[in-house]
């Protein structure tokens, strides 16, 4: 075989292989582990990225940090985290004195560790009667010792408690503190105010507004007074143009009605009463009438015989009066 026949096979290697085994046709070359040339472009393999692939990606959501391997987050000095994305530069100014241990808390917030003896914040305070035998306040009162420098320990009492541990509850209503003339009601550390006629709030301070109501009628304009002592409501009337008529036509009609329904209602009483007297005379009359006639027949008979006469009396007629009359006929 011929040194050109036998070159030929290794070129068609070449130009088979080539493109995805070396990515030497890009320059300046790509990454030969992480990347292919590709029509003189570098297409990097999954988790590689930049113009030559050199670069890793670093995980999703990382903040703060970087990538040796793909899909790493290490995070940069200052900041701590899974995704380096919590703040720990506070510690890294050494803020905790008197030898504390600075440990990062969220937010880049951070708090000191205290060896013993010392106290506060960035272990700035030495430890005193307050830290060393513990609070002796009650109802909520603040132990100071003069960071640690006082040979004793004091008490900072709330509103409404006195005494050298706060063991005292005191008045409430000393000076009184409702306004306006308002009555103080101590309520053990607190008080409550009975406010007079026109304020409210805690301390009687705040004046009702009347107004708010409308009170006014007729086109009235109310004026809220503002003089505590007084408590008024003055009030200001527009003057009418014409006088105003006593009763409207409605209520005239009204009451019209009304005097005619009364008037007859009065007529039909009495003419009630006038139809029951009138029975009543009229049967008087035929009651004598009838007594007459019947008077009139027994004086026709003087022979002296026996009769028998059924006479009808009304209860009205008195019987010895007319038992009398009898008599004085027979003589």
């Amino acid at each position: 075989m011929t040194a050109t026949g036998a070159l030929l096979p290794v070129l068609l290697l070449l130009l088979a292989f080539g493109h995805s085994s070396s990515g030497a046709e890009c320059f300046p070359a790509c990454d030969p582990l992480n990347g292919v040339c590709e029509d003189h472009i570098c297409r990097c393999q999954p988790g590689w990225q930049g113009p030559l692939c050199d670069q890793c990606v670093t995980s999703p959501g990382c903040v703060n940090g970087f990538c040796e391997e793909p899909w790493q987050c290490l995070c940069q000095e200052g900041w701590d985290g899974k995704l380096c994305d919590t703040d720990v530069r506070a510690c890294t100014s050494g803020p905790c004195a008197n030898n504390g241990t600075c440990v990062n808390l969220d937010d880049g917030r951070y708090e000191c560790s205290c060896i013993p003896g010392y106290s506060g914040q960035d272990c700035q305070q030495k430890a005193g009667p307050c830290v060393v035998n513990g609070s002796p306040c009650q109802h909520g009162g603040t132990c100071v010792d003069d960071e640690g420098r006082a040979s004793h320990a004091s008490c900072l009492c709330p509103p409404g408690f006195s005494g050298n541990f706060c063991e005292i509850v005191a008045n409430s209503c000393t000076p009184n503190p409702c306004e306006n003339d308002g009555v103080c009601t101590d309520i053990g550390g607190d008080f409550r105010c009975r406010c007079p006629a026109g304020f409210v709030d805690k301390t009687c301070s705040r004046p009702v507004t009347n107004c708010a109501s409308q009170p006014c009628q007729n086109g009235g304009t109310c004026l809220q007074h503002t003089q505590p002592e007084h408590r008024t409501l003055k009030v200001s009337m527009k003057e009418l143009n014409k006088s105003t008529p006593l009763l409207t036509e409605g209520q005239a009609i009204c009451f019209t009605v009304l005097g005619v329904l009364t008037s007859l209602v009065v007529l039909g009483t009495v003419g009630i009463i006038f139809l029951n007297k009138c029975e009543t005379w009229v049967s008087n009359l035929r009651c004598h009438h009838m007594l007459r006639k019947k008077k009139n027949l027994l004086l026709q008979y003087n022979s002296g015989e026996d009769l028998a006469v059924n006479i009808i009396i009304p209860e009205k007629i008195d019987m010895a009066t007319f038992s009398k009359e009898a008599s004085e006929e027979e003589i």
